[in-house]
């Protein structure tokens, strides 16, 4: 596990490395998470490179507006004043001290005049009281397009997608007077809406006005990484082949001579390849914000309302209810019966209804109970014993009467029924041992002794419990949605649930709630799904963990908190 999560860390901070524009540096960062910087406060580092290290950050708006007492909220003080509200998440790239103003200056005047290049919006500029330079950004928070055709192929309208904005933007940065000479598929990331937009400014150079050849040579440079970037996402494409006509077309513009840009005969022959498709498998676009920590305080039953209806379930099993209606897999008789199993106090509720009914019952109950003892004392005299001797073929000692003797068979006739009895019983016990155990390990064709799935008994169910909850841990400690599968179902509202909880988390979110890992009890089974408790840490409210088993073994479905 240790070694899987370095290996998590290690490919986090190469993409970082590959968004910010350089290396990883391992210096002190130029900034620390809730320290305020030109007006905005810190969340966390997000990437540092060469010539800048960038953070998430957010500014405070305007503080709720108080009364003549200065306490915010009405005069009467009995509604709780509100939290201030958060602006949503920007990015601060606070620039290092050796890097040259002009190109600062270069980055900025790009971002203003190309804005509809594809570079992300120019929001401010502040110098901090140290002398730091900043810029604010607007925050991109989309998947890369180096990890995307790392992860996985695409499709060529997919494709499309990623190439022809990229195309475009470069036009556009072109006719603004700018190139980008280092665009690789690490300096394209999609945003929440799934278009490219192009990052890695450090690279952008000014085309000289008075130069003519040095423009060509910057322009020529400009668009040998753009072709290489098509034919890096091109590879990943399936079928493939399907690229092949405008990557030959820019080869074939990149060595004429003289040299003459091709951007807009690249873009319609990419269009003609293919009609564009939006990328599949990108999370929901939501508005960037920071997650609510404050909620509503919640009114309390009152206890003179519980005592007086003793039967009503509690309130916080609603939630589990209505969760567990959401398991479109399972059929309706299994989901009440898990609803049963999750209320809190089901052994009090079972005593009470059935302590409710012997009362209304108790006559016809008492009669039937003698009914059944004389019935039982009738049984156990009349029928003979297991030996084979009645209650009549034997006298008050146990000395056989003369009828008895007398209707006896003969001592070889005795022998033989014994043998054949005693060959009889062992056949069939034989023939019983064999069933339950053909593989001579007491391992039959069904269920086993405990009667879980496949030989799956309660301690393997808390096992994989154990094991699933630690991997979701790890998961949330790496903040890498591509581990979700080792422990969630496909599919399943878990999975939904933790693929947002990790976005979160990555924008400063409190992510998981822990739970005590040692104290898992199992509340019942049914079929290949089990449910399961597990007691929160220092006394909190326990969870409730809903398994399912399948071909891969154990995954959570659905945790209710």
């Amino acid at each position: 596990m240790s070694g899987w999560l370095r290996r998590g860390r290690s490919e986090r901070r190469a993409r970082r490395a590959d968004a910010s524009g350089g290396p990883v540096l391992d210096g002190p960062p130029l900034a620390t998470a809730g320290a305020g910087v030109a007006g905005y406060r810190i969340v966390r580092r997000i990437g540092a490179g060469e010539r800048a290290e960038v953070f998430l950050a957010t500014a405070r708006r305007a503080e709720p507006p108080t009364d003549a007492r200065g306490s915010a909220g009405p005069a009467d003080g009995r509604t709780p004043p509100a939290p201030p509200a958060e602006s949503p998440l920007v990015v601060l790239r606070i620039y290092r001290e050796r890097v040259d103003d002009r190109s600062i200056a270069l980055e900025l005047d790009a971002m203003h005049v190309a804005g509809d290049a594809g570079m992300p919006a120019l929001l401010d500029v502040a110098m901090t009281g140290e002398g730091a330079r900043v810029a604010v950004v607007e925050r991109i928070g989309g998947v890369g397009v180096a990890q995307l055709i790392r992860e996985r192929s695409l499709e060529p309208g997919e494709a499309v997608t990623l190439v022809a904005p990229v195309v475009a933007g470069v036009s556009r940065l072109a006719a603004a007077g700018f190139v980008h000479t280092r665009l690789s598929p690490g300096d394209v990331q999609l945003d929440s809406i799934g278009r490219p937009r192009l990052l890695g400014l450090g690279a952008l150079r000014r085309l000289p006005t008075d130069d003519p050849g040095a423009a060509h040579a910057l322009r020529r440079e400009s668009l040998t990484v753009l072709t290489e970037y098509v034919e890096q996402v091109a590879a990943a494409v399936r079928p493939s082949g399907v690229f092949d006509g405008p990557i030959a077309l820019a080869r074939a513009a990149l060595e004429a001579r003289p040299f003459v840009p091709f951007e807009a005969e690249l873009e319609r022959a990419v269009f003609g390849a293919a009609s564009p498709a939006p990328v599949s498998g990108l999370p929901p676009a939501r508005e960037p914000r920071l997650p609510a920590r404050v909620l509503a305080p919640i009114t309390a039953e009152p206890v003179a309302h519980q005592a007086a209806h003793p039967d009503a379930r509690p309130r916080r099993r609603s939630g589990v209810v209505g969760g567990l209606l959401e398991l479109a897999e399972l059929p309706p008789p299994v989901l009440g019966q898990l609803a049963e199993s999750a209320d809190v106090d089901r052994l009090g509720a079972m005593g009470r209804r059935a302590s409710a009914w012997f009362s209304g019952r108790r006559r016809p109950l008492v009669v039937a109970a003698l009914i059944g003892s004389a019935a039982l004392v009738l049984l156990l005299t009349a029928v003979p014993s297991a030996d084979g001797a009645g209650v009549g073929s034997t006298g008050g000692a146990g000395v056989p009467d003369a009828a008895s003797v007398g209707s006896a068979p003969d001592e070889g006739d005795t022998d033989d029924a014994s043998q054949s009895a005693h060959g009889s019983s062992e056949d069939s016990s034989h023939e019983a041992d064999a069933k339950a155990a053909p593989d001579g390990d007491g391992n039959g064709d069904g269920d086993g002794a405990d009667g879980a799935p496949g030989g799956a008994g309660p301690d393997d169910a808390v096992a994989a419990a154990r094991e699933l909850l630690l991997a979701r841990e790890a998961c949330f400690a790496d903040l890498d949605p591509a581990c979700l599968a080792s422990y969630v179902q496909a599919g399943s509202p878990l999975a939904d649930a933790d693929w947002e909880r990790v976005l979160a988390a990555r924008d400063g979110g409190a992510g998981i709630r822990p739970l005590d890992v040692g104290r898992i009890e199992l509340v019942t089974e049914m079929g290949a799904a089990v449910l399961v408790r597990v007691a929160g840490l220092d006394d909190a409210e326990p969870a409730s963990l809903l398994m399912v088993r399948n071909e891969a073994g154990w995954r959570l479905r659905e945790i209710f908190d």
